[in-house]
């Protein structure tokens, strides 16, 4: 495993309560460009959307109209709904199936069959199979188009007025549905040999030790219980409860970054809570600053309409209500990670806004050290 780098600036070490700082909990590891990663599966709901990359070491599943802007990256199957889209590509070791209307802004590679519904889109190649899975067949629906080619260990099965862009080359047989068009060349029983897709990495020791560096960072504030009843205000900082951190239905927790570079690091024993109408709000954060939440040993759960800004570290699961939103500061995604267990999103939900990134630098960073 790489040695995960936390980016942090020397002033994290000062005695001085407020931590002026650009935390980087995964640089240089190979979960930086994730927005998500799992050891268990990842749903999301109809209609949720997710600014960046997605990870699974489980399978992934996607609601009707659901959206990935980056890339979707599963050890098991990965499930699209009707009118979902994806804007990279797709990557599982067992089956890829796409609804309706689906779109696709990359290629998929599945180690198992591939079903693609009707009037799909999909913007790179097909190849669906595993060299040693002889069934994996790959079916695209009527009016779908693929842009690039398709290559499947077993047979090729085109919908009517489907369009192929490049070649289609079958382990056994193609069927085409009247008005289906191939521009390239096709064959059947193909002599083209598949290579396994790649495999998702289990990144739990990663993620704990992550955490482990969290919880060794300084000396923590300790917040007094009970803390989130009413609305509160923190400077930037390492906070620390007793036992859980909840926040209650309708309460602000205001983080306010005095309009410097600032670190707010929550170091949770237990489990993380934001009740129905929960939000955390920025006042003076500049977009350099950064915001973890490190749940040592138990869950994450935002309810309905919850408004949390930062990295999620869960030990176990994380669960959220409809309409939830999970932003990272500036321009990055901020970012969801479960160590142990599964990511499971109501719906509506928004993790990272549109366009944003998974791992921002600077052009021009302050003088920082390294952790190993």
């Amino acid at each position: 495993m790489k040695p995960t780098k936390l980016l942090i600036l020397i002033s994290v070490f000062s005695v001085v309560p407020s931590v002026h700082a650009r935390f980087m909990p995964l640089s240089d590891s190979d979960l930086s460009n994730q927005a998500l990663y799992s050891s268990g599966a990842i749903t999301m709901g109809a209609g949720t959307t997710v600014g960046g990359n997605i990870q699974s070491d489980a399978a992934i599943t996607l609601g009707a109209n659901a959206t990935v802007g980056g890339n979707v990256e599963a050890g098991a199957a990965v499930t699209l709904g009707a009118d979902a889209g994806v804007g990279g590509y797709i990557q599982a070791e067992a089956a890829v199936t796409l609804g309706a209307n689906s779109m696709l802004g990359g290629y998929i590679r599945a180690g198992a069959a591939i079903d693609i519904g009707a009037l799909a889109e999909i913007k790179g190649n097909v190849i669906g199979g595993d060299p040693a899975i002889a069934t994996a067949a790959v079916t695209i629906g009527a009016d779908t188009r693929v842009d690039g080619y398709i290559q499947a260990r077993s047979a090729v099965t085109l919908g009517a007025n489907s369009i192929i862009g490049g070649d289609v080359d079958a382990g056994t047989t193609i069927a085409e549905g009247a008005g289906a068009q191939i521009a390239g060349v096709s064959t059947q029983y193909s002599s083209k040999v598949l290579p396994p897709p790649p495999a998702v990495k289990n990144q739990r020791e990663l993620i704990e030790s992550v955490q482990k560096e969290l919880r060794e960072l300084g000396t923590a504030t300790l917040l007094p219980a009970p803390f989130g009843t009413n609305d509160e205000t923190l400077e930037a900082g390492i906070y620390s409860p007793l036992n859980y951190l909840a926040i209650a239905a309708g309460k602000t927790l205001t983080l306010d970054g005095k309009g410097v570079d600032g670190s707010w690091v929550f170091n949770i024993p237990n489990y993380l809570s934001f009740a129905a109408d929960a939000k955390v709000v920025l006042k003076d954060v500049t977009d350099n600053s950064s915001i973890i939440w490190n749940i040592q040993n138990g869950y994450t759960s935002l309810g309905a309409r919850a408004e949390v800004t930062g990295y999620i570290f869960a030990y176990s699961y994380v669960l959220t209500g409809a309409n939830s939103l999970i932003t990272g500061v500036g321009d990055s995604c901020g970012g969801v990670f479960s160590a142990t267990n599964y990511i499971t999103f109501g719906a509506d939900n928004v993790i990272g806004e549109e366009g944003c990134v998974s791992d921002p630098t600077t052009e021009n960073p302050p003088s920082i050290i390294w952790l190993y």
